[in-house]
């Protein structure tokens, strides 16, 4: 059936197997993970929650299918726009969006709760694949080649921080990794790593968020000693990474076996933001080592579909795929306590509707690179944007 359906769809077949793999790996990790939660608001209907994910899942699909037939140079036209649109509503949610533990994350549209940073971190990495490209030839420039990019990255970031910073730091070593890529010169990178080490302390110091960073930052310091975490394990912050720490060490090596994880009843996010935690109780290490290696052979594959071009193309496959793979392994990493808590979801694994969409849509965007241009032909209208390097 796999084999069938691969050959109906077009692109990189490799990826689209990853895609699938992974996706299965998610309903069953859904699936187990929403039983408590099946109980306490659906009257135990455990289906709910799965058939919920997996329509969402089937959108992901659709929208990934739908976007993998465009000539991916048409997204070069269209960056600007998506930008012009996600800056004032990154604008309007840290203003007036849903406050919950006083992060504004999320608006409501038409009843929908639409997360914008998923629209922003997408548009600013088109955006930046298509001005890299065009500024190839003056890109070791200062003032003609690094100063117009750096622009929209720090915009984007400085919106999106106040109420996401786990998000904007994503954005921020995402965009530097592309700039590295196309590039520009290590000097000005610096200077950028500098720019962000002082708008860091800024934000600490102001915003009201603040005291949640510095207090998740202190409770992973101390969670590195032993002692001190047994003796501070009644607070708060230590609750989902000790609830986690459990979770995998009763999973060991093969696991507990398919839905059988007993940490889904005490982690408040089994499904979200804890999920790889559930996979390791229930599969083992086996089973997260095997989800690291789906994440990497993605960005491997994704980032080799162009190796040797600085062209629009291969620019925004490598951005998009870092910007995808660098969140799992932070969330992977804030699982398995190598990193203080972010509230990441685990992309395409993790339930969620804003970020299956967006995750689709990075996803059908570098399906479509992997394809090629449509035609044989350039189109006129989109050469400036891939020039061969």
């Amino acid at each position: 059936m796999i084999a069938w359906t691969l050959n109906k769809l077009k692109g990189d077949k490799f990826i689209w197997l990853l895609i699938f793999l992974i996706s299965l790996i998610s309903l069953l990790a859904v699936y187990s993970s929403t039983s408590a939660l099946a109980f306490k608001l659906k009257s135990g209907q455990t289906e709910y929650y799965l058939i919920k994910h997996f329509l969402l899942l089937g959108l992901g699909f659709g929208v990934m299918y739908a976007i993998h037939l465009f000539d991916y140079r048409i997204f070069a036209k269209l960056s600007k726009a998506l930008l012009y649109i996600s800056i004032p509503l990154l604008a309007y949610t840290l203003l007036f969006g849903s406050n919950i533990n006083q992060a504004a994350r999320w608006i409501n549209i038409f009843g929908q709760s639409f997360q914008p940073s998923d629209l922003g971190k997408l548009a600013l990495m088109v955006f930046l694949a298509k001005i890299l490209t065009e500024k190839q030839g003056v890109i070791k420039d200062f003032q003609k080649g690094f100063l117009p990019v750096i622009g929209w990255v720090g915009l984007i970031c400085l919106l999106i921080a106040p109420a996401d910073l786990s998000t904007s730091a994503v954005i921020f070593i995402t965009s530097v990794t592309l700039m590295f890529i196309a590039g520009v010169d290590l000097k000005y990178l610096g200077i950028l790593f500098l720019i962000g080490a002082v708008s860091l302390v800024v934000l600490f110091n102001t915003v009201e968020r603040a005291e949640t960073w510095k207090q998740r930052w202190k409770d992973f310091v101390e969670r590195q000693d032993t002692e001190v975490l047994i003796a501070n394990s009644h607070k708060a912050g230590n609750y989902q990474p000790i609830q986690s720490n459990i979770a995998i060490a009763t999973g060991g090596f093969f696991g507990k076996g398919v839905g059988k994880s007993t940490q889904k009843n005490f982690l408040p996010q089994p499904y979200s933001d804890y999920v790889f935690a559930i996979i390791l109780e229930e599969y083992g290490m086996i089973g997260g080592i095997i989800v690291i290696i789906l994440y990497l052979l993605l960005l491997i594959r994704a980032v080799g579909i162009v190796t040797t071009s600085r062209t629009f193309g291969a620019l925004l496959a490598a951005g998009l795929s870092f910007l995808l793979v660098i969140q799992a392994l932070i969330n992977m990493g804030v699982t398995v306590g190598l990193l203080p808590v972010t509230g990441l979801p685990l992309p395409m694994l993790s339930m969620g509707g804003t970020s299956i969409l967006f995750t689709g849509m990075s996803l059908g965007i570098i399906l479509s690179v992997s394809r090629g241009p449509l035609d044989q032909k350039k189109n006129p209208a989109l050469d400036e944007v891939e020039p061969a390097i």
